[in-house]
């Protein structure tokens, strides 16, 4: 073998000699995915074709003004999310259209935002099929649980912020680690996305509650049952995994199975809970029934007297004291004769 032909010759002249396909540094994902792509634009031409037609004067569109409120236009009451309609016209396909209807600029801007940030991660993660199931079924999720209390409202419910707050608990809860930057008073604050996808669970749970946000016209509880639905989906609860994935199976970590698992493991880490050991202490005794010992039939039918005294002699000194009368003895004890 010459020199040219050695391997650290190769490595020489080519760096990736040798070396394992898989032995890369961590490249930065960029571009968008098909779906978020295909989502992206549905959104906003849906957006757009709604204002456009509105400022046209099409009546299906336009939102009539009473007095100094703008009521919600017939094209919203049709494909956005009203329990009346939903309920009592069975139109069932206002759970699915309410996700592609957004009622101001500022909104279809902050969720085709949220989108971009964490859409094309988990697409790639999960693939482009079960990432519309999410999206799709995450925002019927969160539709059905903001109904509960607005079983008599006469405002539609619209947006896909329910959709991406499943999109962004998935991110957070696969993606532990990941820093994110966001910005408080023009200075840079990073936060672990699981910490931010908690702070944001808790603030929009808060302003869930009756009472609390009933002036700011956002669906917090649509919000919370997006983020909701996504750690289902995360932690595999009632199979939510196996609605969204089908029969493919997603190892994206050893996560448990039961609901009440999550809740113990993180009150378990918040208080660090010593375990205290447990000791066995047995179960009463019982005096055991004990039979004698009587010699085979084939054996001698007088039991010699001496044999104990033989055997607490070799017991207690060793088999080496025993005399040669006392090893006669008992040599003739075993061959029972």
């Amino acid at each position: 073998m010459g020199i040219f032909n050695r391997d650290y010759y190769y490595q020489r002249v080519n760096p990736a000699w040798g070396r394992s396909p898989y032995d890369e540094p961590m490249r930065p994902m960029t571009g968008l995915t098909p779906v978020v792509l295909w989502l992206l634009w549905l959104n906003i031409g849906m957006y757009l074709a709604g204002n456009t037609l509105a400022s046209a004067g099409v009546p299906f569109f336009v939102h009539p003004v009473v007095g100094h409120y703008e009521l919600p236009s017939r094209f919203e009451l049709v494909f956005g999310l009203l329990p009346n309609n939903l309920i009592g016209r069975f139109m069932v396909w206002q759970l699915v259209t309410y996700q592609f209807l957004h009622g101001s600029f500022m909104h279809i801007a902050f969720n085709m935002l949220t989108l971009v940030m964490f859409g094309p991660h988990i697409e790639r993660r999960i693939g482009s099929r079960s990432f519309l199931r999410l999206y799709l079924i995450g925002g019927i999720f969160a539709g059905l649980i903001n109904l509960l209390p607005n079983l008599f409202g006469l405002m539609p419910t619209v947006g896909a912020s329910g959709s991406l707050c499943a999109i962004m608990a998935v991110f957070g809860l696969m993606n532990p680690n990941a820093l994110m930057m966001f910005f408080i008073l023009f200075f840079p604050v990073m936060v672990r996305a699981r910490t931010f996808v908690i702070i944001y669970a808790v603030w929009t749970a808060i302003q869930a509650l009756p009472g609390a946000g009933l002036t700011d016209g956002i669906a917090h509880l649509a919000h919370l049952g997006g983020l909701v639905f996504g750690w289902m989906y995360v932690y595999n609860i009632w199979r939510v995994r196996r609605l969204i994935d089908g029969r493919r199976s997603h190892d994206l970590f050893d996560a448990p199975a039961d609901l009440r698992t999550p809740f113990r493991t993180l009150w378990r880490r918040m208080f660090k809970a010593r375990q205290r050991r447990k000791t066995f202490h047995g179960q009463p005794f019982e005096d055991a029934s004990f039979t004698d010992v009587h010699p085979p039939d084939s054996g001698p039918t007088d039991w010699d007297s001496r044999i104990d005294g033989i055997l607490d002699k070799m017991k207690r000194e060793g088999s080496d004291s025993l005399t040669p009368d006392e090893w006669d003895i008992l040599r003739r004890f075993r061959r029972g004769g």
